[in-house]
């Protein structure tokens, strides 16, 4: 990739306090992030995230191009400490535009070739459609994926996602080093790229996704350690008028808010380049209906599978069901080779 500016440092914080948490948006010389708070008697403050964006120069260098010669990006310190203090955190423009818009396209061109399925809900045996929990299509992405890069339209091997400095570089290696740090630190518990899942996630208009939570017990998804979503919705997007807001819920409880509680939680923007990680056994979220075609990278960090979690889904299954405790522990490898060779420590 061509030479790039180096970007300029973040100037001083802003921090807005939300109940016990601070919502935090910062500013530079090229973008200010002005945090909107809108104040409800039905409902506690809401923080929103609206960064003005520049305008796109046209002639600058594919992006693609760019990713695969300048530092990929990367969460700073300051966002890791914010996800570790408060479960979760959001980076505006965490993705330059033009790469933004190109991943935005390889969805299209994934869904034209048949590559996306109906989203369902649901973990190992309940899996199942329901439309009035989910309107959502997904495509599981991942590394030498053959029904993928046999995709010539989509640039087979050579696409936005395998490429060098490509997304999955970026996303699945990239994040996960950072996210890795954090989470030895926080819990002495080591992530596991092999186990990492990363999927587009595509919303038509008057889709959604009603509340739920990214790790259940008992369940594959217990492997769960942080939740991403990232953001590649176009420039022109509206959040009035579009809408699909990402809604976090903070009032600590799980698929529903606990009784006797009063609804706390915040609105994130679903602006493209916004990237937003959370605790995924912590942070309970929806996507809120949306008015006009909606585009998202999604994806988990996991930690490796151990002993004590081949014991507890035996449990949940009532002991002495071999065969299904093997499909769970196959399930929860999320990997073909062995599982004996991913138990952990």
């Amino acid at each position: 990739m061509p030479t790039m500016t180096k970007p300029a440092p973040l100037l001083p914080w802003i921090l807005l306090v939300h109940g016990a948490a601070a919502v935090s948006a910062f500013v530079t010389p090229q973008r200010t992030h002005d945090v909107v708070v809108a104040a409800s008697s039905a409902r506690p403050r809401i923080a929103r995230w609206h960064p003005r964006r520049p305008t796109t120069d046209r002639s600058a260098p594919s992006s693609l191009n760019m990713v695969a010669t300048a530092a990929a990006p990367r969460i700073s310190p300051s966002d890791v400490q914010t996800l570790s203090d408060r479960g979760y955190v959001v980076i505006p423009d965490f993705l330059p535009r033009n790469l933004v818009d190109e991943l935005r396209e390889d969805i299209r061109t994934l869904r034209s070739n048949g590559a996306f399925k109906v989203a369902r809900i649901g973990q190992d045996s309940t899996n199942e459609l329901n439309t009035e929990i989910r309107v959502a299509e997904t495509c599981f992405l991942g590394r030498n994926r053959p029904e993928l890069t046999s995709i010539s339209a989509a640039g087979g091997e050579d696409s936005v996602r395998d490429r060098r400095g490509g997304l999955y570089d970026v996303i699945l290696d990239g994040l996960c080093d950072s996210l890795s740090e954090l989470s030895q630190r926080d819990s002495n518990v080591r992530l596991d790229k092999s186990l990492n899942e990363l999927l587009y996630a595509y919303y038509p208009t008057g889709g959604y996704y009603r509340r739920h939570r990214d790790a259940v017990p008992n369940s594959a998804s217990v492997l769960r350690k942080y939740s991403l979503l990232l953001y590649l919705n176009g420039e022109d997007w509206d959040p009035k008028a579009d809408a699909g807001q990402l809604r976090l819920h903070l009032d600590g409880g799980g698929d529903e808010c606990p009784p006797g509680m009063e609804p706390d939680f915040i609105d994130v923007d679903p602006l493209g380049g916004t990237l937003v990680l959370f605790k995924s056994e912590m942070v309970p979220h929806e996507v809120l209906n949306t008015n006009s075609e909606r585009f998202a990278l999604v994806g988990w960090y996991n930690r490796g599978v151990t002993a004590g979690d081949i014991g507890n889904l035996g449990e949940a299954g009532g002991g002495g069901d071999i065969m299904r405790v093997g499909m769970m522990v196959a399930a929860m490898a999320l990997v073909t080779f062995g599982v004996a060779s991913i138990i952990g420590q």
